[in-house]
């Protein structure tokens, strides 16, 4: 179903439309060895792309329309898809950055003089109902789906999906239930939310606006969705919103979010608002899929328990491997086969090492019981007069106060001292937080020295993420050092 239209798909009239896709790819020759690019905002259409593509074993390459130009120029660069559908709006920006191998273009809506549109493709054929898909080449280690990394230390990068991981789908929705994503195709949640609710008879809504709380509970309500799979800091605007309440909420069963860190506090808050509503966050990559899930995290960083088939070690700097409560990088190992990153072998070797393990970058640490915590970033790691910390765990505290709306804690070199830790934060509207209350919080609730706010506090109208709102923190490490300090009020 589209919110924004109302149109009702069943999935009898979707399958047929992925089927005339299919088709046409494979009247243009399209094989598992090439690559059709994606890049839409949520809507119906955009189903039919993806499954058909499936059909026909081609691989789709979804990249997000809100990524910088850059970006999209580059990842296309990569894969060079033959094909690729858009928004119409988007159709001279892509004809410019594909100039170079002239791919065909075709429109998904707000369709464009002289270009083909989707619509061209969807007349009915005599062969239709006599469709098979067509077999695997490779079988399950075939590359099916290319997404994208979330780019939070540099461009994004192309990651390949094979059948196998594309069938590792949890039973989490059914007949009776009505799910609803804010995220687009070139995260791999979003493909696996469409393939789970289409293989359980879920109802799914889609919608192309762009994340509001006003909107979600807007969409919560209308379709009195049941299931809700958030990005981490959708998470935290809707439950810390005055529009989360009881009446708009109520029927959601099931809430999952991943991406990043939500407070306990927040999630506290939210079963407080929704008693009966599992809240389920999820940890994992882009490239390993889930890792770890917990239902309801009561405690700070705690990510849960291993999913099956995964293997996590934690190591220190040595590779050696460190006992309980002991925080080194997570390295991940799991029963699936991965083609690496697209056309960068020296990244994927990078990632993966020849022994099977990822190296993905993340600090953490088992407890007693081998609940996985994450602590943060391997490469956000600061050091101070010789002392390591994380500006995850500064920000965990900074949120903690009510007029704090987003937080983002960087280091700032200190010519004596190493990296200073410095707070970038947006306040609540018609709030006049300070300064020095937000050092004094943290002096309060941190005891160590070094992990204070000893470059202070900028008070800022927005804080730099990507397309999937994470933080990139080189991006606002500059803004910190470009923004004055809000002047002291006069006593």
């Amino acid at each position: 179903m589209s919110h924004d239209n109302g149109q009702v798909e069943s999935n009898a009239e979707a399958l047929s439309a992925a089927v005339r896709i299919a088709q046409f790819l494979s009247s243009q020759g399209l094989s598992h060895k090439d690559n059709v690019g994606l890049i839409a905002r949520n809507d119906i259409h955009v189903t039919h792309v993806l499954l058909g593509c499936l059909f026909n074993a081609t691989p789709f390459h979804a990249v997000n329309p809100q990524l910088e130009t850059e970006a999209i120029a580059a990842l296309y660069a990569i894969t060079r898809p033959k094909l690729i559908f858009c928004d119409g709006g988007d159709y001279e920006l892509l004809k410019s950055l594909t100039k170079d191998w002239r791919p065909k273009i075709i429109t998904l809506i707000d369709h464009v003089g002289n270009v083909p549109s989707i619509e061209d493709l969807l007349g009915s054929t005599k062969t239709a109902k006599n469709y098979a898909p067509v077999k695997l080449v490779h079988g399950g280690d075939q590359t099916m789906a290319i997404v994208c990394s979330s780019g939070t230390s540099g461009l994004p990068k192309a990651v390949t999906i094979t059948n196998s991981q594309l069938l590792l789908i949890a039973p989490v929705s059914g007949i009776n239930d009505v799910v609803y994503t804010t995220a687009g195709y070139d995260w791999l949640s979003a493909i696996k939310c469409l393939l789970s609710s289409t293989l359980n008879g879920a109802v799914r809504v889609v919608s192309r606006q762009p994340f509001s709380t006003e909107l979600i509970v807007d969409i919560v309500r209308k379709w009195q969705v049941t299931y809700c799979y958030l990005s981490h800091w959708q998470f935290n605007e809707l439950f810390t919103s005055p529009l989360a309440t009881p009446e708009h909420l109520s029927s959601l069963q099931f809430v999952q979010y991943s991406g990043g860190w939500v407070s306990a506090g927040v999630v506290q808050a939210a079963q407080r608002i929704i008693e009966s509503t599992l809240f389920v966050c999820v940890y994992g990559t882009t490239e390993t899929d889930g890792i770890a899930v917990c239902i309801n995290p009561e405690t700070e960083n705690l990510v849960g328990a291993l999913l099956p088939g995964i293997t996590v070690r934690i190591a220190n700097e040595q590779g050696d491997r460190l006992a309980h409560n002991e925080i080194g990088e997570i390295l991940i190992k799991t029963n699936q086969n991965w083609n690496g990153y697209y056309g960068n072998p020296a990244q994927t070797a990078q990632t993966l090492d020849s022994e099977g393990w990822f190296h993905m970058g993340d600090l953490g640490y088992f407890d007693k019981d081998n609940r996985l915590y994450i602590v943060d970033r391997k490469k956000d790691l600061l050091k101070y007069k010789s002392m390591h910390y994380t500006p995850n765990e500064i920000e965990r505290i900074i949120i903690e106060l009510p007029d704090v709306q987003k937080v983002c804690v960087v280091g700032i070199k200190d010519r004596l001292y190493g990296d200073a830790a410095g707070a970038l934060i947006i306040r609540k509207p018609n709030s006049h937080l300070s300064e020095q209350q937000v050092i004094n919080h943290v002096a309060e609730r941190i005891p160590v020295e070094y992990k204070q706010l000893h470059a202070g506090v900028r008070f800022v109208d927005r804080i730099p993420v990507n397309a999937n709102g994470k933080l990139l923190r080189n991006a606002a490490k500059e803004i910190f050092k470009t923004t004055s300090r809000m002047p002291k009020a006069s006593l």
